[in-house]
C-alpha cells in the first residue's frame, strides 16, 4: 500500500511543486522507493520540472493529464488508471545509472475548468450544494486512491486555493507537507492550511493537539543565513510541527527547476544542494516510519 505525502500552503511561491519533485529524486534514488507523483496545480510546476515542456505538451495533446484522467474515469468508466501515467520521468538516474523509478501524472492548466464541469453535472442529481461538493470530492479522492497498489509513495503536489482535488488530496494524504518562506506572510497562511488539515476552527483549538499527533509538517526554504529568518521559524515552530531540516537559498535548488533531459545522478542535479536533498530525505523518511507505525498501531 502506498504511502501518500501531499505537499501543500494556501499560499503560492512558497516552493511547493520543488518541494514535492525534490521528495520523489530523494525517495527514489535514496529510498529505493516506486514514486509518483500527482499534479494537482494547474501551474503545471511539477510536470515541467519532470517532462519539461516539449514533454508536457505531447501529453496535454496525447490527452493524458490529471484533468483527462478525472473526467474520464470520473463517472466510473472501466478505462485504466496506469494509461494516464508517464514512467520514468525526470532527469536524475539512480545508483544503478537506470532512470530513477519515479511516475507522474502530468498536471493541466484545464483542470479547475473540470472540477466545475463535474460539479455541474452532479448538481443535476441533488439541489444541495454541499452534498454535491461532497459527492465530487469524494469520487476524487477515490480516483487518486487507485494508484496506491502501484506504488510505494504517491506525491501530491497542491495548488494554493481551495479547490475539490486540493481538498480531495488533504484528505487522502497519510501526512501533508507544508513548505513556507520565514515570513509573515508565510506564517498566517500556514495558520490557515493547518487549521484546514486539522479540521479546527482556530488557533485555540489547533494548538490542544500535540504536535506529535498533526497531520502536517512544516519546512521552511528558501531560509536565508539571518537572525530574522532564524527567529521566524523558530516564531512558527511555537504552533506547528517544523522539521529540523530547512532548504536554503542555495543555487542547487534553482537550477533544480531547469529540465536538462539528459541523465545524471542525483547529486549533479542539485549540486550544492546535495546534502540538503539527503538530509531532507533522511527527516522524511523517519517520519513516514513513524506514521506507518502508529496506523498500525
Amino acid at each position: 500500500m502506498a504511502f501518500f505525502l501531499a505537499v501543500a500552503n494556501r499560499k503560492g511561491g512558497v516552493g511547493k511543486s520543488t518541494v514535492a519533485v525534490m521528495l520523489a529524486h530523494a525517495l527514489s534514488v535514496h529510498g529505493g522507493k516506486r514514486v509518483l507523483v500527482l499534479d494537482l496545480d494547474s501551474q503545471c510546476n511539477a510536470s515541467l520540472i519532470l517532462l519539461g515542456g516539449q514533454g508536457w505538451n505531447e501529453a496535454r495533446k496525447a490527452g493524458k493529464t490529471i484533468s483527462d484522467y478525472f473526467y474520464d474515469l470520473f463517472d466510473g468508466i472501466p478505462a485504466n488508471a496506469r494509461d494516464y501515467v508517464a514512467k520514468n520521468v525526470g532527469d536524475v538516474t539512480g545508483a544503478n545509472g537506470k532512470p530513477a523509478p519515479i511516475s507522474l501524472v502530468p498536471g493541466s492548466l484545464l483542470l479547475e475548468d473540470i472540477q466545475g464541469e463535474l460539479y455541474l453535472k452532479q448538481a443535476n442529481q441533488s439541489n444541495n450544494p454541499e452534498t454535491v461538493a461532497n459527492r465530487v470530492r469524494g469520487r476524487m479522492e477515490s480516483l487518486i486512491r487507485r494508484f496506491e497498489g502501484d506504488f510505494d509513495v504517491v506525491i501530491l503536489d497542491c495548488p494554493p486555493g481551495l479547490s475539490f482535488a486540493a481538498l480531495a488530496a488533504l484528505k487522502t494524504a497519510d501526512k501533508v507537507i507544508v513548505p513556507f518562506r520565514p515570513d509573515y506572510v508565510s506564517q498566517l497562511a500556514v495558520d490557515r492550511i493547518a487549521l484546514l488539515i486539522e479540521d479546527t476552527r482556530n488557533l485555540d483549538d489547533l494548538i490542544t493537539i500535540p504536535l506529535a499527533e498533526r497531520r502536517y509538517v512544516c519546512v521552511a526554504n528558501y531560509v536565508r543565513d539571518d537572525n530574522k529568518d532564524y527567529m521566524m521559524i523558530e516564531e512558527i515552530s511555537l504552533v506547528h510541527p517544523v522539521l529540523d531540516t530547512f532548504l536554503p537559498q542555495r543555487n542547487g535548488i534553482a537550477n533544480s527547476f531547469d529540465f536538462i533531459g539528459q541523465s545524471r545522478s542525483i547529486d549533479a542535479k542539485y549540486g550544492d544542494a546535495a546534502a540538503d536533498v539527503k538530509e531532507l530525505h533522511g527527516e522524511i523518511q523517519r517520519m513516514m516510519q513513524a506514521t506507518t507505525k502508529v496506523a498500525v498501531q
